[in-house]
């Protein structure tokens, strides 16, 4: 049993974390654009490296995905995606048993796992969804049952054909594994996962949503292994773990306005952080009006060669940094200790002491080009400790 997560706070024992590029990886291109694409690389680099000694020194143990050194990105630009360097976007793991995403993330994040202890693949146990008759018959062949077949026995691998079975999975309504340790945050026996209502298709209004529909909708797509606990559909902006953070029983770092705690959470105290601030920010503002928000270089705003490579050739790389507050981006490392990557942030500082906890400040100095946090860029793997219920009783019996 290698896997054992069941909450955010027990005491860590084994941890993923990311891993990136070297500065060579950028030989060959031009100054103005190949230079801060070297600098990011190895700053990052020092920056992991220092986070992992962090780690270490509270007895964590650290693997991360290998690369290999020799890749270059001249030698064939179109089949470089971004490294390794965020492991929670396409894995999932769920108290002893961890998913991967097939093919959507660094196959090395797979290949590390693999070796640490057998995953397990979404794709091969999720249950293909159709909402309605209609979208059902589009893709329907001559071989396909009907739909109300189909109704009746989704959860029947062996009744249908192996090909119909795989164009169902394929061409789902629509289906995407959306459930990954950066939306979906275990506490005990309830499940708490959030939608991004800006990426999933979802009204912009987060109020237009039938939560209970969409809820009973979720399960039907999503793992059966799901049904063993009290799910909580949450429309969010952006990951779970970009919009809000339980650290411990009782107590939350959270942004404004992204869910009525008093339902969700009751009786814990929820700290509130506010956003960046960009717009007090000049520098940021004159690259925003190139790249629309997206990521931040600080220094290289006018460096218009840099800006164009970085939206021509790596888009994927970056994300949406003008939507993220990294306060809330945290990883707790046991009851008393929790990562952060701002070292005087005295709104996060008292609410950890009011809860008899201590900020370990934790350099991340491109978390603005990456839109990834200290969260972001590990994956818990191994906590000590049992699932418990957190809501059962009051607060001071947990």
């Amino acid at each position: 049993m290698k896997y054992n997560i069941w909450n955010k706070w027990d005491k860590l024992k084994v941890c993923m974390l990311g891993n990136n590029y070297t500065p060579e990886f950028f030989n060959g291109i031009p100054d103005k654009a190949g230079d801060p694409l070297k600098r990011i690389c190895n700053e990052t680099l020092e920056d992991l490296e220092g986070f992992k000694s962090i780690l270490e020194d509270f007895g964590v143990d650290v693997i991360q995905p290998q690369m290999d050194r020799s890749e270059r990105f001249l030698d064939n630009p179109k089949a470089y995606n971004r490294g390794p360097l965020q492991p929670r976007d396409y894995q999932l793991v769920l108290g002893n048993k961890c998913f991967v995403h097939k093919g959507r993330d660094h196959k090395s994040i797979e290949d590390k796992l693999n070796e640490y202890s057998p995953v397990l693949y979404p794709q091969d146990l999720v249950k293909p969804y159709y909402a309605s008759e209609k979208n059902y018959n589009n893709i329907k062949g001559s071989d396909f049952p009907t739909y109300n077949q189909f109704l009746e026995n989704r959860t029947n691998k062996d009744y249908f054909l192996d090909f119909v079975w795989k164009e169902l999975l394929d061409y789902s309504d629509p289906y995407e594994f959306k459930s990954t340790s950066s939306r979906a945050f275990m506490i005990g026996k309830r499940l708490y996962v959030g939608i991004d209502v800006l990426q999933d298709n979802y009204p912009l209004d987060k109020d237009q949503i039938d939560i209970d529909e969409y809820e009973k909708n979720f399960l039907d797509r999503e793992l059966p292994e799901f049904e063993k606990f009290d799910v909580h559909v949450i429309p969010l902006e952006g990951h779970s773990d970009g919009n809000f953070h339980p650290i411990k029983p009782g107590a939350i770092l959270s942004l404004y306005d992204v869910q009525n705690y008093s339902q969700t959470f009751p009786q814990w105290d929820v700290c509130y952080l506010p956003d960046q601030g960009w717009s007090t920010m000049e520098s940021f503002y004159t690259l925003k009006m190139k790249n629309k928000g997206k990521w931040w270089l600080a220094g290289e705003e006018d460096n218009d060669e840099f800006t164009y490579f970085v939206e021509t050739w790596l888009q994927d790389w970056v994300g949406y940094v003008e939507e993220t507050v990294f306060d809330v981006n945290v990883l707790v490392l046991d009851e008393h200790h929790v990562c952060v990557s701002q070292r005087d942030n005295k709104i996060v500082n008292t609410f950890l002491k009011k809860h008899k906890m201590e900020p370990v400040y934790v350099p991340w100095r491109h978390r603005y080009f990456w839109d990834g946090g200290l969260h972001c860029i590990t994956l818990d793997l191994y906590r000590e400790g049992i699932q418990k219920d957190y809501f059962g009783g009051t607060l001071n019996e947990i």
